[in-house]
């Protein structure tokens, strides 16, 4: 068999011989909806609006918006995969089934920068939280490296670290039930806090200062709207579940859920925020919209009009609701590591599950995202983040097409809308990405592509008949 057809051979719809027995099935829409948006509602609507608004201005609602629109496409392309290969994990079966091997490591490692990149900065945001709702301060080196006058300074991030650890016994310990709920109670947290930041702010709005609303023109809006992907990546975490759910029509329900209401708490968010001050002052960004993920816009902005007690609280529900987001892919890129090791690409200690939870890739998650948050700075890490999730999104509308799961009136827009964010990301990103890609294929061509199950099978999945089409949508 030739290279080629090695590289892009694929896996069934069904995995034959697979072993799902120590895999419950015990997540119903609610929970399955809870810990999407328990992945997607944390760091990034307690600091994301200041950033987008820096880029777009009163227009970053525009940004949201956009952004939400091209996610319900990618969403309609997710939900019918979860029912052609329900016992797949995410965008790494989808693609896997769809386009074949070599894209699904592709695919794999974009998941594995949205998981580890994300927890990774995530942590670092906690980490900076802590500090400001408890108003304390750890000695500068402890507190990870940093640059000080253009020049770097070495150090070690022990509260990230701490987090990590503390995050990583829980799912080892707790099993995925005890961690879902726990997820869910922070969950309701979370928008109870949004709600009060809503019910308070609202009245002290300056329509006002949604004037000029589109001050950095179309460009500004595309690129908030890239930057606001970073909130959605929470949605390819609900499907790392998806194995899990109760029934294709939980599943269903979880996900539409999951991308209503987190687009409609980003959108009013950004409204209040954006009224509560101007977002530029004689041609200069506001100070109370500059800040990176861990800085603390809401509550800065809630200050900024009076409401210190409320923008107090804020500040210290946000360290909460931060926990929640590293709690969710912290458990998602573990499952990622469980089905590529099912079909061979990494070593079969991987698939090893305890209390429903994938024990070794746990472990092996908790080192990688601990070292990288405790020994990296924050720098580019949340656009890597971002652009590893529209690598996964692109390929699963293509593949979603190729299959004809659904029509192109939905692949199309969804492939085109995640390639465009894609191109409006730092260039630094886009760099970085090309030279980080190949080397974690280096580590498919080093151990994945000999022990692939598919390279052990004597007729390649490559000639076998079309797999079954679903009715398009």
């Amino acid at each position: 068999m030739s290279l080629m057809a090695d590289l892009f051979r694929r896996v069934p719809s069904q995995a034959d011989g697979l072993d799902l027995s120590d895999t419950p099935k015990h997540l119903g829409w609610i929970m399955l909806a809870a810990l999407g948006i328990g992945a997607t509602i944390g760091a990034g609507i307690f600091a994301m609006p200041g950033i987008i608004a820096g880029k777009a201005g009163p227009a970053g609602i525009l940004s949201f918006v956009i952004t939400g629109i091209i996610i319900l496409f990618v969403a309609i392309c997710y939900e019918k995969f979860s029912r052609l290969m329900p016992n797949g994990t995410s965008a790494y079966s989808y693609t896997y089934h769809s386009m074949g091997e070599i894209i699904a490591w592709i695919v794999s490692f974009g998941l594995f920068m949205e998981y580890s990149f994300g927890a990774s900065a995530v942590a670092i945001a906690w980490s900076v939280y802590l500090q400001t709702a408890c108003k304390f301060k750890v000695d500068p080196f402890w507190a990870g490296p940093r640059m000080v006058e253009g020049h770097y300074e070495f150090g070690v991030n022990v509260i990230a670290i701490g987090v990590i650890i503390v995050i990583t016994a829980i799912l080892i310990y707790g099993g995925v039930s005890k961690s879902a709920k726990l997820n869910l109670m922070l969950v309701i947290l979370k928008i109870a806090l949004l709600v009060m930041f809503l019910a308070v702010g609202i009245p002290h709005v300056n329509p006002a200062n949604w004037q000029p609303f589109m001050p950095m023109g179309i460009q500004g809006v595309l690129q908030g709207a890239a930057v606001a992907v970073f909130p959605f990546v929470g949605f390819d975490a609900l499907y790392t579940f998806a194995r899990e759910s109760k029934s294709q029509k939980d599943t269903k329900l979880g996900t539409f859920l999951c991308i209503a209401l987190v687009s409609l708490l980003y959108v009013t968010v950004m409204a209040v925020a954006t009224g509560l001050a101007p977002c530029f002052i004689d041609g200069h960004k506001n100070d109370l919209f500059v800040g990176s993920e861990a800085a603390a816009p809401l509550a800065k902005l809630l200050a900024s009009v009076g409401e210190d007690w409320t923008a107090t609280f804020i500040a210290g529900g946000a360290v909460l609701g931060i926990f929640n987001v590293l709690l969710v892919l912290c458990m998602g890129g573990p499952r990622i590591f469980r089905n590529m090791a099912e079909d061979g690409l990494l070593p079969p200690i991987f698939t090893k599950v305890k209390n429903g939870s994938p024990t070794y890739g746990i472990l092996l998650n908790g080192v990688l995202v601990a070292g990288f948050a405790g020994f990296m700075e924050f720098g580019e890490i949340a656009h890597m983040m971002v652009l590893g999730t529209l690598v996964a999104f692109t390929f699963v509308c293509i593949g979603a097409m190729r299959l004809k799961a659904v029509s192109p009136l939905v692949a199309i827009p969804g492939l085109i809308g995640c390639v465009v964010l894609a191109c409006n990301l730092e260039p630094t990103v886009l760099k970085a990405y090309a030279i980080t890609c190949p080397l974690g294929l280096l580590i498919y061509f080093a151990y994945g592509y000999k022990h692939s199950k598919l390279n052990q099978k004597m007729t390649p999945i490559a000639l076998a008949p079309e797999p079954e089409k679903l009715e398009q949508v």
